[in-house]
């Protein structure tokens, strides 16, 4: 029997780390109803859960892949598995919401190292003319860890507890840790010393940190508060001063001539729409699906997962079909479907049939596989594979910045709304839990309209990309 190519050895251990994270993230969120009743706190708090997880894996990203550069790739996605796994360990342990929080601190910690160089070590594994079809079957991974989320969240809450979600994990976690022992590369990176940029490090982890502190209070205290806008500011400064560094360094953590490539620009400026318009399906739609139209968390677990379902056939034929005909085209159709879901969505009430909900769902993983893979192998192509890392974290960094701004907005925007809603809906004579289940659905359709437009901008800046492409194509000569 021959033996395995690496490629698929390269890409089984990442997809595999990839599903972990990916599963992380959909069993946190379906959870967030039944741990604001254990810990006897508000979604607020309970958010933290998720943004402290964000908000330290972001800060963290971008140097783990600059790291991964010089010191070697697989290091460092062997040793961000065995930190994931010992802080889920942790997780299951926690007495109080504080604990959990830390605890998940520590799983951030790893996510950001093996997050980080990933989506590089498939890239670099797979040939240049495979990338597209390589980056679609990671994809998979992504959808496979969102559709095993919710149902596995929602089977476990149902028969055991919330700490069930954690360890029973555990073992898969330790699994992917000694499998990418036995099957990565050993690489040495780069020879001689490495150049570490300091304050570059300082100035993105600490802007990046500010900024998301500062948004994730926004649903708390307000958008106008002295400390959402203090943090706010002060990040928005910090990270203005890290592109003034990133001009001056020789060896800079994110090099800023890439962005002169347009092609590259209009990519990562529409996987950072497209991860704004994301958070209301993954935040609030657990909300609506459990108490707006009052399904079990098993229920809601199942007709999540088709989005993934779908995202899961759809990614790898997209990644192929980006590979043979170019990758822009795709990522228009994906970005503009996703909105047209959205838009689809504002018609969702307390009285929607699952059939239509389903429906609905399956257009929005149609969007989503047929986005991400095109998008993401138009960036990578435009990166030498010295700097897979450094791009591969960039990529990674866009994506949980995207999500954890577009929650913060997306939890404060529908907080808000709901309040007023609750208000007049008392107003009109029904009772105080009357009144919460009714205000789930206008509060809803608000978030998802302003997802909309961002997923049209996504669409657009897709559109751009495809456009600089055909500019770039040599002209036919005709002979006469």
């Amino acid at each position: 029997m021959p033996a395995l190519p690496y490629k698929w050895k390269a890409l089984l251990t990442v997809a595999m780390g990839t599903m972990m994270a990916t599963m992380d993230v959909s069993i946190t969120t379906i959870a967030f109803p039944e741990l604001t009743r254990v810990f006897q706190t508000d979604l607020a708090t309970v958010m933290w859960i998720a943004v402290a997880y964000i908000l330290v894996s972001s800060s963290l990203t971008l140097i783990f892949g600059k790291i991964s550069d010089f010191i070697g790739r697989t290091r460092i996605y062997i040793a961000g598995m065995a930190v994931f796994t010992a802080g889920m360990a942790a997780c299951a342990l926690a007495q109080n919401v504080e604990q959990l929080i830390i605890f998940r601190i520590i799983q951030a910690l790893g996510a950001a190292m093996f997050i980080a160089c990933g989506t590089a070590i498939v890239t670099e594994a797979f040939p240049a003319t495979e990338t597209g079809k390589g980056l679609g079957l990671l994809s998979m991974s992504v959808s496979a860890g969102f559709i095993l989320g919710p149902v596995i969240g929602g089977f476990l809450l149902d028969w055991l507890d919330w700490r069930s979600l954690f360890y029973m994990r555990t073992p898969i976690g330790i699994c992917t840790f000694f499998l990418a022992i036995a099957l990565l590369e050993k690489d040495v990176g780069q020879s001689g010393k490495i150049k570490l940029d300091i304050l570059g490090t300082l100035t993105s982890s600490a802007g990046l940190f500010c900024l998301i502190f500062g948004m994730a209070h926004i649903k708390s205290h307000g958008l106008m508060a002295p400390v959402v806008l203090l943090f706010v500011g002060v990040g928005l400064v910090i990270l203005f001063l890290f592109v003034l560094v990133e001009r001056r360094v020789s060896d800079p953590i994110v090099d800023l001539a890439l962005f002169k490539n347009r092609t590259f620009s209009y990519a990562m400026g529409g996987l950072l729409l497209f991860f704004l318009a994301v958070p209301p399906y993954i935040l609030i739609m657990p909300f609506y699906l459990m108490e707006g139209i009052n399904l079990s968390p098993l229920e809601s677990g199942m007709l999540l997962a088709v989005v993934s379902m779908v995202t899961m056939i759809i990614s790898p034929l997209s990644g192929t079909l980006s590979d043979r005909f170019g990758p822009a085209w795709p990522s228009v159709f994906g970005a503009g479907a996703t909105a047209a879901a959205f838009f689809c969505m504002l018609g969702f009430d307390l009285q929607t049939e699952i059939t239509t909900i389903i429906l609905v769902l399956i257009l929005l993983g149609l969007g989503v596989g047929a986005f991400q893979p095109p998008n993401n192998s138009t960036i990578m192509g435009a990166v030498e594979r010295k700097r897979l890392g450094s791009a591969s974290a960039l990529i990674a960094t866009e994506r949980q910045v995207g999500i954890s701004l577009g929650m913060a907005l997306a939890g404060a925007i529908f907080s808000a709304r709901q309040t007023i809603y609750q208000d007049m809906l008392r107003l009109e004579g029904w009772n105080a839990v009357q009144a919460v289940r009714r205000s789930i659905s206008p509060a809803y359709q608000e978030v998802l309209l302003i997802s909309g437009f961002l997923a049209l901008g996504a669409m657009a800046l897709a559109l751009l990309s495809a456009w600089e492409r055909t500019k770039k194509k040599p002209k036919k000569v005709v002979s006469t």
